[in-house]
Order: C-alpha cells, then sequence, then structure tokens
C-alpha cells in the first residue's frame, strides 16, 4: 500500500480512537490496528468460497516472454494485403510480488533473433495494473526496422534480404481501462498475477475504455515496386498517424479442474473512433470513422499453495479505415511462459497443506 496511504490511515485510526476512547496507543497497538484496515482493503471484495488470496505471501517466478508488434495494409478492392513486423526475440527474466507489489523484468539475450537484420533499434515498454475488479494497461513502444513478413493477392517474388525494410519506424502508445463487474466471485489477479487462486468456474462481464496513438514513417513507399500495381495509390504510404479512442464490452471467464488446473479466456470487443492523416504521394487527412478493435487476455496453467506455472497471451488489434475498403490494423501484445514458488510463513503452510 503506497506510503501517503499507510500515514493516511493511521492517523484516521489514531484520530478516532483518542476520541472515542480517550487511550494512549503504544505503537505495537497502532500497527495491529493498520493491519486490521489492510486486511479489510485488500481482501474485502472477496468470495473465499470462489477466490483464495495468497497477497501476503512473497513470490518469485522466472519467465519467458515473446512480444509481438505488427502493421497490416488490406486492399479489399484488390484483395490484397501485406504485414510487417519487427524483429523480436525472446527475452528472459524474473518476477516478483507481494502484497499489492508485482513487478516483471526480463532482459534481450539473442534468443531466436533474425539474422537478417542489419540495423534495428528498439524500446518495448508494457505495464499492467491489477486490483480486485480493475485493469489498467499502459504501453510503449519504439521499432526502428521492420520486415515484409507475409503478403497475400499477389505472387511473392522477394528474397528474404530484400523483405528488410531498414527505414521503417513506428512509435505507438496505448493505455487501456477494464473493469469486473462480478469481481466478488471472479479474480482478475489469479490468472494473470498469480498471487490469488481462483477455486471455483466464474466469469465476469467486462467494460473498458482505451486510446491509442501510432504513427509510422518510411523513406519511400511500404508497398514494395514489384506489388504497387496490386493495391491501391493511398496504400502507398511514406507515413501514416493515426489516434483511436474506444470503448470496450466483453467477457471473461475461467474454468477451473480441481481447484488448481485453470483456463482463463477472455475476449473485450470495441468500437474505435479514428481520426489521423497519411501520405503517399501527397498528405492526405483521412475521414473520421469508426472501426472495430479486440482486446483478448487469455491464460492456462497450474496454481497452488506453493508452486504455480502457466501460459498467458495478452494483445491488442486495432482496425483503421484509410479509405472505401482500405485499411491498416496495428497491433501489439506477449506470450509469456512462467514457473513460480511461494515463500510463505509456518502459519500460512499449515493451513494450506491441503493444496500441494
Amino acid at each position: 500500500m503506497n506510503l501517503k496511504i499507510r500515514y493516511f490511515l493511521t492517523g484516521i485510526v489514531l484520530l478516532f480512537s483518542q476520541i472515542g476512547y480517550g487511550q494512549v496507543f503504544s505503537f505495537d497497538s497502532l500497527q495491529s490496528k493498520f493491519n486490521q484496515l489492510e486486511h479489510f482493503f485488500i481482501y474485502r471484495y472477496h468470495d473465499s468460497t470462489y477466490i483464495k488470496s495468497y497477497i501476503d505471501q512473497f513470490t518469485l517466478k522466472l519467465i519467458s516472454v515473446k512480444k509481438f508488434n505488427h502493421f497490416n495494409i488490406r486492399d479489399k478492392n484488390n484483395l490484397t494485403a501485406l504485414r510487417y513486423s519487427p524483429e523480436n526475440g525472446i527475452n528472459l527474466g524474473f518476477g516478483i510480488s507481494y502484497k499489492w507489489f508485482a513487478l516483471d523484468i526480463t532482459f534481450n539475450i539473442g534468443i531466436h533473433e533474425d539474422k537478417n537484420f542489419t540495423q534495428k533499434e528498439a524500446f518495448d515498454f508494457q505495464g499492467r495494473i491489477f486490483s480486485s475488479r480493475q485493469f489498467i494497461e499502459g504501453s510503449l513502444q519504439y521499432y526502428y526496422g521492420y520486415k515484409l513478413r507475409n503478403i497475400k493477392g499477389v505472387n511473392d517474388v522477394l528474397t528474404e534480404t530484400e523483405k528488410i525494410r531498414n527505414d521503417i519506424r513506428t512509435v505507438s502508445f496505448g493505455l487501456q481501462y477494464l473493469y469486473a463487474f462480478n469481481y466478488s466471485r471472479f479474480s482478475l489477479k489469479a490468472p494473470f498475477i498469480l498471487n490469488e487462486l481462483q477455486r471455483r468456474s466464474a466469469g465476469s462481464m467486462i467494460f473498458g475504455a482505451s486510446f491509442a496513438f501510432f504513427t509510422m514513417d518510411a523513406d519511400s513507399s511500404i508497398v514494395p515496386v514489384e506489388y504497387i500495381d496490386y493495391f491501391d495509390p493511398k496504400l502507398h504510404l511514406m507515413d501514416l498517424t493515426s489516434i483511436s479512442l474506444a470503448a470496450n464490452f466483453g467477457y471473461m471467464y475461467t474454468f477451473v479442474y480441481k481447484e488448481h488446473f485453470f483456463i482463463t479466456l477472455g475476449i473485450i470487443p470495441g468500437l474505435n473512433f479514428n481520426f489521423g492523416d497519411s501520405k503517399s504521394d501527397i498528405r492526405d487527412r483521412y475521414k473520421r470513422n469508426i472501426s472495430y478493435k479486440i482486446k483478448t487476455m487469455n491464460a492456462i496453467g497450474y496454481n497452488s499453495g506453493k508452486y504455480f506455472a502457466g501460459l498467458q497471451l495478452v494483445g491488442d488489434w486495432n482496425n483503421v479505415k484509410l479509405g472505401k475498403k482500405l485499411y491498416s490494423l496495428f497491433n501489439q501484445g506477449s506470450l509469456k511462459l512462467f514457473v513460480g514458488y511461494r515463500f510463505g510463513n509456518k502459519k500460512n503452510r499449515s493451513s494450506e497443506e491441503q493444496d500441494y
């Protein structure tokens, strides 16, 4: 809990206790009252038959993360499309959590990298905050150097080296807020932070809102010369800027088997209100429009009193209309594999022996 909040709550307890009883408190009695308040705020929303908390135990986990980030253009008039993505290897690291605090740190050590890239720069921050009923996510990404990964509607005649575009740069920034209505029986933290246990199957309607900013620029058209006749001239992009505001509404559900094995599936679609501009031969402000976006949050794993392990997939897909049957799609997310251990005191362990 934030230190300022601790001081504030402690002051409130002291003030009202002095008014009500006119007694002098020792530090131990004051700390005891504060612990009661802290316990109330942390556990107050849980139905204990559905959710069990491990929030007062320190956890350590090892993680492997594969991030993804790519953008597409799609021409439905000519039935063609192409997709670019940067070089993303596998990151390794660790994570810790205790009470309200959780932090994952990963490092790129060169595993599964594309050796065709001769120039590349990247900064990719993805942060997530979970409470009993709310989810907040923020991302800031910069990538310099992309590769043409897929093209549809034409014969692929380019070599792997020719598909590398060291001149393409992107910057994106996103914010996402989600609220779970059935928070007393459905835990957002159980499948993604693992400091709670979903004891019985349950789900919740999810409502939210998001903001996304994306900009891309290149020294020449992102459509290779060999394919320019297969794409509308408006999609011969050298520059694109998009700002999207969205409202989301969806559903998440956790299936529980024998209390400790779980699968969480979450699809939270939304409507994007988009505006921005693009440049091919000339700079053009595209019409403000409404399109779809999809937020997905999924996990599978094992969660017990001592050990936990699993796989998580979290991602965002944003669709932007650039013209009649002309679209751009940009998305980002991560696939995470993890295994962890909880360090609990003897009192906690004795009450959870049945969990392992």
